[in-house]
């Protein structure tokens, strides 16, 4: 029997093998959301008839609950198992016979390793339960708080995978885990920081440029404040090295700097060193010519 497979992280997806993904209405989508998040729980079929079908009252929504496992039932088929453990008292998922995405995510974390941890970024395509918006103020917060919860699992995860490509010179690894953390928390400047660093050891400074720019549009647009001085001086440091790198550059690309036996060409002279030789010159022969007129008028009046 191939297994079913629950997908939470983005729209809701139920997989049954190669049968595709089975239709499932929206408030049976919320069901089995919830109790794939509550998983080592026994949730009461009062509790999550409360909070599904909050407008009705209590016979109505307890109704509401059995017609959605009655065609949940029936959407599956009985070749799947009984992917519900329930009783009169009490609903469950059943782990034997659904694999669950959050649940994947989570235990690959656990592993603490840097392909688990890998494997688990790629498991968080989207937000937890993306798709799906709530009317009940109970179900949106936790929704919320779950939401919340991954996000940050997954931030986390990124930073030890970014610094580990890091430190092991997979500096295109450690880029594209750097722009995964940009793109799930753009408000977050350590984000945009460690994307700047890996473009910068990469040599790719002109991105690293480019990303500061970036932070501080968004961080306009959204927050209307200046990025941090952290980052700030980053990009300072960045522009430094930058600029000594483009000048250690143009001297080893200059003849008169390289030991060839060629002889260097002949540089123009300063301005200011032109004027005062000019000057120089003009007073020596103001002094030549006022000699000169001195001796003439000596000889004139020896000769009178």
């Amino acid at each position: 029997m191939e297994p079913l497979i629950l997908k939470l992280f983005g729209e809701v997806k139920l997989i049954h093998g190669a049968d595709g993904d089975i239709a499932l209405p929206r408030k049976t989508q919320m069901l089995l959301a919830y109790l794939a998040s509550n998983s080592e729980q026994h949730i009461t079929r009062d509790k999550l008839a409360g909070l599904l079908w909050a407008d009705r009252g209590e016979e109505q929504a307890r109704h509401s609950l059995r017609q959605c496992l009655f065609t949940l039932a029936k959407s599956i088929g009985d070749d799947a198992g009984s992917l519900i453990n329930a009783d009169r008292h009490s609903i469950s998922l059943n782990p034997d016979v659904v694999e669950v995405d959050i649940w994947s995510f989570e235990r690959l974390l656990a592993q603490d390793t840097p392909d688990a941890m890998r494997q688990a970024a790629a498991q968080h395509v989207d937000e937890f339960l993306a798709g799906i918006r709530f009317d009940d103020e109970s179900l949106d917060t936790w929704c919320a708080a779950e939401r919340t919860r991954f996000r940050e699992l997954c931030y986390e995860t990124l930073v030890k995978l970014s610094s580990h490509y890091g430190d092991t010179a997979r500096l295109d690894d450690a880029i594209d885990a750097g722009r995964r953390l940009v793109a799930l928390d753009p408000l977050r400047e350590d984000g945009h920081r460690t994307l700047m660093r890996h473009y910068s050891r990469a040599g790719r400074r002109a991105e690293a440029f480019k990303q500061y720019r970036s932070c501080q549009e968004i961080l306009r647009a959204e927050l209307n404040v200046a990025p941090e001085a952290a980052t700030l001086d980053l990009f300072l440091e960045i522009k430094e090295r930058s600029n000594e790198g483009e000048a250690a550059s143009e001297t080893a690309d200059d003849p008169s700097g390289q030991p060839d036996g060629t002889e260097a060409p002949e540089q123009a002279m300063p301005p200011a060193a032109a004027n005062r030789k000019w000057l120089i010159f003009a007073l020596g022969l103001f002094l030549v010519i006022v000699l000169a007129a001195a001796v003439l008028g000596l000889n004139i009046g020896q000769s009178n």
